[in-house]
């Protein structure tokens, strides 16, 4: 039996321990929400002073609530501020708000033509839209030749995302021969680049 004194000890300790804890769960989501406001705010300010890459920015704290409140139609106005000037990420980044109605009516075909304008300056998440569009007939005919051609130059461009994606498609052949080694060989490359999908991929099937 611990003599009593060391209990109440302990137990001051664990009180210490614990109000600490507390006190800093607390105070560092107040601390990260200070941080992310002072870098909104300087993103705007640049923005406002006609930066493009700031505007792209700043319309992608706004769609995802970091540093601001959530806002699509704040964010739609930025990334046009940024499209309209050929910026794009700021194409990509319309063209994802028409793709998945965000702000927006949904409209494939904007999303669509906003997708080639970033995709014809190299853009790979661009690149990786379009070849959704085409795997899934989302406004223009499914198309899985298509897609592949398109996954392959995000992948190229170094997207995990869209290294996970066509390395499924070799390995189940579509849009592609098939070829599983080549499949598997993406697909480790993506889970190396920290793909959460090609982790647990190559995990539910090790010998592959």
């Amino acid at each position: 039996m611990k003599p009593f004194w060391r209990v109440i000890a302990a137990a001051g300790s664990v009180t210490v321990i614990l109000g600490a804890a507390i006190a800093w769960h607390t105070y560092k989501p107040s601390a990260e929400s200070r941080r992310l406001a002072e870098i909104a705010r300087v993103t705007r300010a640049r923005a406002e002073h006609g930066n493009v890459n700031a505007a792209y920015a700043l319309g992608t704290l706004y769609l995802q609530g970091r540093g601001v409140r959530q806002d699509y139609a704040e964010a739609i106005r930025w990334y046009r501020l940024g499209a309209d000037r050929g910026e794009a990420a700021s194409e990509y980044g319309l063209g994802y708000m028409f793709d998945t109605g965000k702000g927006v009516p949904r409209d494939f075909a904007q999303a669509l033509g906003w997708y080639q304008k970033a995709a014809l300056q190299n853009n790979r998440d661009a690149q990786c839209g379009i070849a959704g569009m085409y795997y899934e007939g989302r406004g223009v005919q499914k198309n899985w030749v298509e897609a592949a051609l398109w996954e392959r130059k995000a992948a190229d461009n170094g997207l995990p995302y869209a290294q996970y994606d066509l390395g499924y498609m070799y390995y189940y052949g579509q849009g592609v021969a098939q070829d599983r080694e080549e499949g598997r060989r993406w697909i480790q490359m993506a889970a190396d680049h920290g793909d959460e999908r090609a982790r647990l991929y190559l995990a539910a099937k090790p010998t592959f």
